[in-house]
């Protein structure tokens, strides 16, 4: 998690603190609790990961219409809910930037129960491979995290106070953003001791 991201769950507490309903714990308590939460998952992912061996970005080249919005020519993100159309713009996206065959990518973001999922691929890996597989599978975890929550999650449209997406309670504990909230910005290679490559995702939301 990043600092962005712990300051959208800064946010969220303290909105659901000043919520009457929301029971006894005040805006301090509930902040303490989440960072809490959130670095104590950061280290366990960390520690477990391996030894930090490479990293990289995924930036895009402006439209002609966005330049204006980002004059040194970088949006420094690419979109995890539709990554489809940004593609021609995402720079050195042919480039192999992982040569194993095989890797473990961790979702943990906005997840509270993180899980770890094998890809493979015999040609390795390009920024287009590996934007394209991780957005299919945060599509599935999305939806199998409906599929398995007795508490389904509101539509914006009925959302009060912070618009952000509400918790929910299926297999992966999916909370504070929708699919469309996030942005891939890039990625971490890590190897541990017996060469098994784990991959963290640097989620922007």
């Amino acid at each position: 998690m990043n600092i962005k991201q712990l300051f959208a769950c800064v946010l969220i507490a303290i909105f659901c603190g000043c919520n009457p309903n929301s029971g006894n714990s005040s805006k301090e308590q509930v902040v303490e609790s989440i960072q809490k939460k959130e670095f104590k998952k950061n280290d366990e992912l960390y520690n477990s990961a391996g030894k930090l061996v490479s990293e990289f970005d995924f930036n895009l080249k402006p439209t002609e219409e966005r330049k204006k919005d980002w004059p040194d020519g970088i949006i420094p993100w690419i979109s995890l809910e539709n990554p489809g159309p940004e593609i021609s713009q995402l720079i050195s996206a042919d480039e192999v930037v992982i040569k194993e065959k095989t890797i473990n990518v961790i979702f943990d973001y906005p997840l509270n129960n993180p899980h770890t999922f094998a890809f493979t691929n015999e040609n390795g890996f390009s920024r287009k491979d590996l934007i394209l597989l991780i957005s299919k599978k945060y599509h599935d975890l999305y939806k199998e995290e409906e599929l398995t929550s007795s508490v389904k999650t509101i539509p914006v449209d009925k959302r009060t106070g912070l618009i952000n997406r509400n918790e929910t309670q299926g297999k992966y504990g999916i909370w504070g953003h929708d699919l469309s909230d996030l942005d891939l910005s890039g990625i971490e290679v890590h190897e541990t001791d017996n060469g098994t490559i784990n991959i963290i995702l640097i989620v922007e939301s």
